[in-house]
C-alpha cells in the first residue's frame, strides 16, 4: 500500500476526531489574519487620528494572539497524539520505522493545516470589514472603511503559522521517537491515580494550596496600603507574591485538595456508590493527577482573560465620568480672559451658559484628617501644601447640595484612587495657614467630582470649598493673592450641541488655542493649554476603544483556547469510557440515567476552572480597579456574564458528544 493511500484512509478514519481541531485552526487563522489586516490598514489609522498608538496596540495584540494560538495548538496536538497512540503502536508492530510514522503524521498535519489556513484566510478577509466596523463603533467614529486584501498581513500570517507548524512537527516526532510500545498501548492507564486512603503529606499540601489562595486574596486587598518601610519596589514585590501564591495554590488545589475531597465523598458511601457517583466522582478522582496541570493552566488563563477584559471594560465604561471629573465644562477660560470669546459667541448667536469662580492658593495641612497612621508618617515634615480653595456660592452652581458654616470645609476632586490609598476621616479638623495664623477647618464631606479643570489643579489634585465669609476674609491677604496663579476661572456650557463645532473653532481662534498664563511669577508652568471637553472625550475614547478592541480579540482567543482544550479532553475521555458505557447499557441502564452522572462530571470539568478563575479575577480586579475607572460592579458583572455564557457553549457541546457516545454504545 502506498503511503499516500494510507494517509488518505487514516484521515478519513479519524475525521470525527479532527473536525473540531480543523475548525479551531480555521478560527485561529481567521482571527489572526483579520487582526493583522486591521493592523496594516491605513484607513483605520487615519480615522482614529492616533496611528502611532494604534500601531503599537495592534502589535502587542498580535504578539499575544501568537502566544495564545501556540498554547492552543501545542496542547491540542498533544491530546490528538494521545488519542492516536494505539494507531501509532500498531504501525510499529507491523514493522513500520518511526521515521516513516513521523513522516505520515507530518503529511497528515500538512494537509490539515494548509486547508485550514486557506479557509481561515478567506474567512478572515471577509470578516475583517465586520471587525473594522465594530472597532469604529467602539470609538464612536463615523466612517466608511475600505479594506483591500493585505499581502503584508498574508505573509505575516503564513510566517506565524509556518512556525507553529514546525513546532507541531517537532512535538510529533518527539512523541513518536520517545514512546515505547507499552506506553503507546497503555497511555490512558498510566495517567490514572488510584487513592485508597488519604496520604498525610497530600492532605497537608492540599490544605497549603487552599491557604496559599486565601493568602493571595488577602494580600491583594492590602496591596496599596502605605507604611513607613514602603518604597518603589514594595508594590511589585507584593504583586509577585500574590501571583505566585495564587498560581501555586491553584495547582495544589487541583492536584491534591479536590482528589482528596472526592476520595472522602467516596469513602463516606461505605462502598455503596450510585451510578451518578461512579460516572462523576470516581473518574474525577482517578484522573486528577494527569488533569491537575492542564486544569490549573486553564484556570489561570481564564482568570487572566477575565481580569484584562474587566479592567478594560471598567476603563471604557468610566470615560464619561473621568472626563467630567477633569474637564467639567465644554470650554474654560482663566483669569478673566474670555471677553473676546464671549463676543464672538454672541456675534454668531451661539447660546451658552457661564459659571464664574474665584480662586485662591492657600497652605493647608491635611494630616489631622488622614485615617492611616502610615500616611500621616509619610507626610511628616511637609504637612502644609498649597491647595486651591473655592467659594461656596460659586461651587453651588455645579454642586448645589454643598452647605457650609464658617469654619467648615468640603474636599472636591478626591477620587477613588486617593480614597483607597489615603482615606480621610470626616469630622476631623484640617489646618489652614494664613501668614503666621492657623485656622481649623472641620471636614464635613468628600466628593470625587471637581468644579475646576485639571489644568488649574495641576493634574487633578484636590480642591477645598470654604464658606463665602471665610473665603472673602482670606482674599484680603496680600501674600495669599501674590502666590495665587489662577485667580478666576470661567466655565462655558454650550446649550445647543449642534453649535459645538462652531463654538470650538471660535474658542481656539480667540484664546490662542486655549492657552492661558498664570499671575504667579514663581509658577513652574506659567502657561497652560486648557482642554476642550468634547475633544478630550474623543481622544480618550480612541485610546481606550483600541484597548477594548484588542482585549476583546485576546479574550475571544483565550476563550477559544481554554474551551476547546477542555472539549478535546472530554472527547478523549468519552472515547476511553466507551466500553464502560456499553457495559452499563447491557445491564439495563438508560441513556438518561447515565447522562445524569456525566452532567455532574461536566459541571466539574468546566465549572470548577471557571468558578476558581472568576474568583481569581474578582480579587485581582477589586485590588486595583480604581486605577482604571470610576465604576466596578456593572462592567465586571457584564464582562463575566458574557464570558460565562460563551464558555458554557463548550460544556453543552461536550455533553452532547457524551450523549452520542452513550447512544452509540447500545448493543445491536
Amino acid at each position: 500500500m502506498k503511503i499516500s493511500t494510507l494517509i488518505l484512509r487514516s484521515m478519513r478514519k479519524n475525521i470525527k476526531h479532527y473536525y473540531l481541531y480543523f475548525f479551531a485552526l480555521i478560527f485561529s487563522s481567521a482571527l489572526y489574519f483579520s487582526f493583522v489586516t486591521l493592523q496594516h490598514n491605513d484607513a483605520i489609522d487615519q480615522l482614529t487620528q492616533s496611528s502611532i498608538k494604534a500601531g503599537a496596540g495592534f502589535k502587542v495584540g498580535a504578539v499575544m494572539l501568537v502566544v495564545i494560538v501556540f498554547f492552543f495548538v501545542f496542547y491540542a496536538n498533544q491530546l490528538f497524539l494521545k488519542r492516536r497512540s494505539k494507531e501509532i503502536g500498531l504501525f510499529q508492530i507491523v514493522g513500520m520505522p518511526k521515521s516513516t510514522i513521523s513522516y505520515i503524521l507530518a503529511l497528515e498535519n500538512l494537509l490539515l493545516w494548509v486547508a485550514a489556513l486557506v479557509a481561515g484566510i478567506l474567512i478572515g478577509f471577509l470578516f475583517s470589514r465586520f471587525f473594522a466596523l465594530i472597532f469604529l463603533k467602539i470609538i464612536h467614529v463615523d466612517g466608511l472603511v475600505m479594506l483591500d486584501f493585505s499581502f503584508i498581513a498574508l505573509v505575516q500570517t503564513l510566517i506565524v503559522f509556518a512556525g507553529l507548524f514546525i513546532i507541531v512537527l517537532i512535538q510529533t516526532t518527539w512523541v513518536v521517537n520517545r514512546s515505547t510500545l507499552l506506553q503507546l498501548f497503555h497511555t490512558t492507564s498510566n495517567s490514572e491515580q488510584k487513592m485508597k486512603k488519604m496520604n498525610p503529606i497530600q492532605l497537608i499540601l492540599g490544605a497549603l494550596g487552599l491557604a496559599a489562595i486565601v493568602y493571595g486574596y488577602f494580600l491583594s486587598t492590602t496591596i496599596f496600603n502605605i507604611n513607613e518601610s514602603a518604597n518603589e519596589n514594595t508594590l511589585f514585590i507584593k504583586m509577585g507574591v500574590v501571583l505566585a501564591s495564587v498560581i501555586i495554590g491553584t495547582y495544589f488545589v487541583f492536584r491534591f485538595s479536590i482528589a482528596l475531597i472526592m476520595n472522602a465523598i467516596r469513602s463516606s458511601k461505605n462502598g455503596h456508590l450510585s451510578l451518578k457517583d461512579v460516572l462523576a466522582v470516581s473518574p474525577i478522582m482517578h484522573k486528577m493527577k494527569s488533569n491537575a496541570l492542564s486544569l490549573s493552566i486553564i484556570t489561570i488563563l481564564t482568570a487572566l482573560a477575565l481580569t484584562v477584559l474587566s479592567l478594560s471594560s471598567i476603563t471604557y465604561y468610566s470615560i464619561g465620568a473621568q472626563i467630567e471629573q477633569y474637564t467639567p465644562y465644554d470650554m474654560s477660560v482663566a483669569n478673566d480672559e474670555g471677553s473676546a470669546f464671549e463676543k464672538s459667541l454672541q456675534a454668531k448667536e451661539i447660546n451658552y451658559r457661564t459659571d464664574y469662580y474665584e480662586l485662591l492658593n492657600v497652605p493647608i495641612d491635611f494630616t489631622p484628617v488622614m485615617k492611616n497612621e502610615e500616611a500621616k508618617q509619610a507626610s511628616k515634615g511637609n504637612q502644609y501644601s498649597d491647595t486651591i480653595v473655592l467659594k461656596e456660592s460659586d461651587v453651588k452652581k455645579k454642586l448645589p447640595s454643598i452647605s457650609l458654616n464658617k469654619n467648615e470645609a468640603y474636599i472636591l476632586g478626591y477620587n477613588s484612587i486617593f480614597q483607597k490609598i489615603m482615606p480621610l476621616e470626616i469630622g476631623n479638623q484640617m489646618k489652614l495657614r494664613v501668614n503666621n495664623s492657623i485656622k481649623h477647618l472641620k471636614l464635613i464631606g468628600v466628593e470625587a467630582k471637581n468644579s475646576v479643570p485639571s489644568e488649574i489643579t495641576y493634574g487633578g489634585k484636590k480642591t477645598i470649598v470654604l464658606s463665602d465669609q471665610l473665603f472673602n476674609q482670606i482674599k484680603t491677604n496680600k501674600q495669599i493673592l501674590k502666590q495665587t496663579g489662577w485667580r478666576t476661572y470661567t466655565g462655558y456650557t454650550i446649550i445647543n450641541s449642534e453649535q459645538m463645532d462652531k463654538a470650538i473653532s471660535l474658542y481656539k481662534k480667540t484664546t490662542k488655542g486655549g492657552i492661558f498664563t498664570t499671575n504667579s511669577k514663581g509658577d513652574f508652568a506659567p502657561e497652560r493649554q486648557f482642554s476642550i471637553k468634547s475633544e478630550a472625550y474623543k481622544h480618550s475614547l480612541e485610546n481606550i476603544g483600541l484597548l477594548i478592541f484588542v482585549t476583546g480579540f485576546l479574550g475571544l482567543a483565550f476563550l477559544l483556547a481554554t474551551g476547546s482544550i477542555l472539549y478535546f479532553k472530554q472527547m478523549t475521555e468519552a472515547e476511553e469510557e466507551r466500553e464502560s458505557f456499553k457495559t452499563l447499557r447491557k445491564i439495563g441502564f438508560t441513556t438518561d440515567e447515565i447522562m445524569k452522572g456525566i452532567r455532574r462530571k461536566q459541571l466539574f470539568s468546566f465549572g470548577i476552572p471557571l468558578v476558581v478563575g472568576v474568583c481569581h479575577s474578582y480579587f485581582a480586579v477589586k485590588s486595583g480597579w480604581m486605577l482604571f475607572g470610576t465604576e466596578l460592579v456593572i462592567p465586571l458583572v457584564v464582562t463575566i456574564g458574557i464570558y460565562m455564557v460563551l464558555y458554557s457553549i463548550f460544556a453543552i457541546l461536550s455533553t452532547k458528544y457524551y450523549r452520542k457516545i452513550v447512544n452509540d454504545s447500545l448493543p445491536q
